[in-house]
Parts: C-alpha cells; structure tokens; sequence
C-alpha cells in the first residue's frame, strides 16, 4: 500500500507557528495554511509526496516535521490505536512515535516537555495491540531510533483527536519522539537552565569532555553550572548574583561576582568553552560574547548562546545573527529552538566544521 500526501505538520513552541508559516507559505514559500492550533501546525503543498520522501522544510523554529496522512477522533485509546494500525497495515514503517502537542509554555504551571502520563498510556495501548498481533515492532513503540528509520507518527493535538503522519528520521532531533531528547533532571534541579544546556548539548553534540574549561556569562543560580559539573568539567561563573551554595561548594568552581563586562578579558585565556543565557536583548549578548572571543588571548572552540526574544517579530534576525558569530572565526554555527526554551533559541558554534 503506498500513501501520497501534499500535507506537512510541524510541531514548534508556542508562538513560534507565524515564523514558520512565514518562512514556508506563499509568497515565500511553497505552501499554503491548513489547520493550524498552537505547538502545532499543517500547511498544504502542491504537490502530493510519499511518506518516507526527504522534500520537508527546515527551520530553526519547527522542532519536528513529517508527512501528514488524516486526523481521527474518537473518546477511547483502544478503538484508535486498533483503527490506526489496521489503517495503515501496508506501510513499511520500522518505529512508532507518539507525542503530544505542547498545552503551554515550558516552565508554565509546572509543565515541561517530555512524555506525559496520555502519552505514556497511549503507547502502552499500540505496545499491547502489536504483540497480540505478533508484530515485532512493538519494541520500537516510543524509543529513539537508529539514523534514516521510518517512523510513523501519532500526534496527541488533544486528547481526542489525534493526527496520524510519518518521517525519515535524517537529523538527530528526528530521531526522538516528538523530537524531544530523554533528560532525567536531578531531584535537586537548581533551575530550568539545567533543562535548557542538557538538551543544547544534546542536539549539537558539543565535544565537551572530562576536565575541560568552560566560563557560563550570567550564571546565577547556577542550573547550568550544575549540569556541566556533572559532566566533570571546571566551571567558572560570571555574574553580579549569588550563586546556590551547593555550587559554591564544588571543587571545581569558581565564582567572578562581577558583570562580564568588568572581567579583564586576559582572564578568559584558559577556558575552552563559553555558555550564555543571560536575560538581555541578542545584540546586548552578541556584543558581550564578541569582546570575549575575539579578544587576542581567548582561544575559545565552542560556544552555547541562549539568545532571548524581548518578541516575536525578532525571529527575522536570526540569520543575521549567525552570521555576526561566523564573522568571528567559527566554521559551524547552528541554531534551534529548543524544546525547553521559551520565547528564546540556542546558537551553538564551532571552531571546526
């Protein structure tokens, strides 16, 4: 059975849906606006595709993307997931993801990106109904898969009504359900930026390693300081405010109580690494961050800048942002917005390619 389409979804932040219909809708694109609610977003193309074709946009702002097939409704787990298997019986997928449309804002009334408990539910229902079919692919309900995988999707846009879509999983954040990475914070999470640096790493594969200098800008409490001492590295922090003493206490940290701005830049020689996630204006961090590695003595490989949003309408900077940071010597400059960012993206760069 073969499946032709000329729907795309994405799922995105909330907020984020006008950059990416922006960016992909006529008349800057090929597309052209479908049904759309917030995190979550289908745009019609001209042309029908098969499910497992590489033809789906990029964007900074959209967290996955696939090939839409139909939405369904109905009050019962049981009936879709059965509905959904038998509707889709010839097609060759090898995983099965299912993830949910985001109800808010992360950090918003306690909610985090992730597996919900629907989520868990429903894919314990396709998990049962494959073994009592026989069907070997029960074990890939729910995990992350190998590069190129297909995966057919079941999108939770709410609790009754879900849409059913695939992708080739060709980018590391395709290869997670709902391209969402597995963080298992600790229980004494000092603050969000653990969330946010954990999963920066983990989309970019920033080379950290065991021993290494890293210098954080603005990094009172210290969330970030936390997650990159549990990596092993020797952490400096640079900001005005106090930081939690469970931090101060480490071994290998440091506190400069200063604003970055009065640190003589010579001081910056030994690190190798530089993270950023201040609460100011992109130009205000880039300023901050250019005086730092461009500096004769810095010899800075890699830097993770969180670059904050005062609104929306400042997504159409993004690529002249990226560009400043290549004009600065980094061959590999990237960004994303995050799963666990709010009206913010990460930008990550590279010396190397």
């Amino acid at each position: 059975m073969q499946f032709h389409t000329p729907y795309v979804y994405f799922s995105c932040q909330h907020g984020a849906e006008n950059a990416i219909k922006g960016e992909n809708c006529e008349p800057n694109g090929h597309f052209r606006l479908a049904f759309s609610q917030p995190g979550f977003v289908t745009l019609k193309g001209t042309m029908s595709v098969s499910p497992w074709s590489r033809a789906l946009p990029q964007s900074p702002w959209i967290r996955t993307a696939g090939h839409a097939f139909q939405a369904i409704t109905g009050d019962e787990a049981g009936p879709l997931v059965r509905g959904v298997l038998e509707s889709h019986s010839g097609l060759d997928w090898s995983a099965l993801h299912v993830w949910e449309r985001d109800p808010g804002m992360p950090g918003w009334n306690g909610f985090e990106p992730g597996k919900s408990a629907l989520v868990l539910e429903v894919e314990s229902a396709f998990r049962s109904q494959l073994q009592e079919r026989g069907d070997a692919r029960h074990e890939s309900v729910g995990v992350n898969v190998e590069p190129n995988a297909k995966v057919l999707d079941v999108i939770l846009v709410e609790p009754n009504r879900w849409w059913i879509g695939s992708h080739l999983a060709e980018h590391l954040e395709q290869q997670w359900p709902g391209g969402v990475p597995t963080i298992q914070p600790p229980e004494n999470l000092l603050s969000r930026a653990y969330l946010k640096l954990a999963e920066a790493i983990a989309w970019s594969q920033m080379p950290l390693a065991r021993g290494d200098r890293v210098v954080e800008i603005g990094s009172a409490p210290g969330g970030a300081c936390q997650l990159l001492l549990e990596l092993g590295l020797h952490v400096t922090g640079v900001d005005p405010a106090e930081m939690d003493p469970m931090v101060m206490q480490h071994p290998r940290f440091t506190h400069i109580r200063a604003r970055s701005l009065q640190v003589k830049r010579r001081l910056f020689s030994p690190f190798k690494w530089l993270v950023c996630d201040a609460n100011v204006a992109p130009n205000y961090t880039l300023d901050t961050v250019e005086g730092i590695v461009t500096y004769p003595t810095s010899r800075f490989e890699g830097l993770i800048l969180t670059m904050k949003l005062s609104e929306w309408e400042q997504a159409s900077k993004l690529q002249e942002h990226l560009e400043r940071v290549r004009s600065w010597g980094f061959g590999r400059v990237q960004a994303r917005q995050l799963a666990h960012n709010r009206r913010e993206y990460c930008l990550v760069a590279t010396r190397n390619m």
